[in-house]
């Protein structure tokens, strides 16, 4: 009994270029972008809910808007809280969509100036939709929050495939 063995190679073969293929078409850069907006917050002891609104510009997703709601857990003895939270960042070819990772953390600038606060961390790039459907990476941030207004700037850099 003789057994073909071609098909399976061929097979075999096709399933390999197809993976190569892929990993070759899929595009890595670097993300920069920038935005302002306004945050609210909803306080319930001491847990804190900020929902994030902005707009700026970064490479390579253009002219953006950013949003997400992220939860803090204040500790009165200390000037720095931990917080994390789903959010996305959209443009006219998709949407990214980011977990800010539990190491992030916002800092008010002293005990007497609680409402100036430095927020630095990291988010997680899990996906998204249009060109951006596959992404992945992980971006630092660092920006400013005025508790007193509601607004925030931040600057997001880091490794982005999609």
């Amino acid at each position: 009994m003789k057994h073909f063995r071609a098909p399976g190679i061929v097979l075999g073969g096709l399933a390999v270029a197809a993976l190569v293929a892929g990993t070759a078409l899929a595009h890595a850069t670097a993300f920069n972008a920038s935005y302002k907006g306004l945050v609210t917050e909803k306080v319930n002891g001491q847990t804190v809910t900020a929902t994030v609104r902005g707009t700026g510009v970064g490479t390579p997703i253009g002219k953006s808007t950013i949003y997400g709601v992220v939860v803090a857990i204040t500790a009165p003895d200390s000037p720095c809280a931990p917080f994390r939270g789903p959010g996305t960042i959209s443009g006219k070819s998709g949407k990214l969509k980011v977990t800010v990772t539990p190491s992030s953390r916002g800092c008010a600038a002293s005990e007497d100036d609680r409402n100036n606060i430095s927020v630095a961390g990291s988010a997680k790039v899990v996906g998204g939709t249009g060109k951006y459907r596959k992404a992945r990476g992980t971006l630092r941030f660092t920006g400013h929050y005025d508790r007193g207004n509601g607004a925030f700037s931040v600057k997001l850099k880091g490794p982005l495939t999609y």
